[in-house]
């Protein structure tokens, strides 16, 4: 079983990622040419920018993208946003922030199946 307390108070947030991005799958690499890789299906890019602030020299390479991911929600302040931007934070996972805050692009579908895992992690856990 995966360790998600490097996420902090993100654990359960990063976890519905993880599921849905790889199935909890530490060696996925992506549908896209082999671009994103790993647990959280991160490019290069996206995991330096985020990963940066909060490398340690220990980390496995799963540590860091879920380090890199509770970052990511860090950045936005999840927990105190309102429905409405939590719920563009998670399509900006899997669109890019660009393309969901300046562009307007959406995937509700991403979205749902986002909401549904991390119901499941909730239910689980409370």
């Amino acid at each position: 079983m995966i360790d998600y307390t490097a996420a902090g108070v993100y654990a359960h947030e990063v976890r519905a990622f993880a599921i849905i991005e790889s199935n909890e799958n530490e060696h996925s690499t992506g549908a896209d040419g082999g671009r994103a890789f790993g647990l959280l299906q991160m490019h290069p890019a996206t995991f330096i920018r985020y990963y940066r602030p909060v490398a340690s020299v220990g980390d496995t390479w799963t540590q860091a993208q879920i380090k890199a991911c509770g970052s990511y929600l860090t950045g936005y302040n999840f927990r105190l946003a309102t429905q409405e931007q939590r719920d563009l934070v998670v399509q900006g996972w899997r669109l890019g922030e660009g393309a969901v805050f300046s562009q307007g692009k959406r995937d509700p579908e991403y979205l749902a199946r986002w909401l549904q895992a991390y119901d499941r992690i909730k239910g689980v856990v409370s």
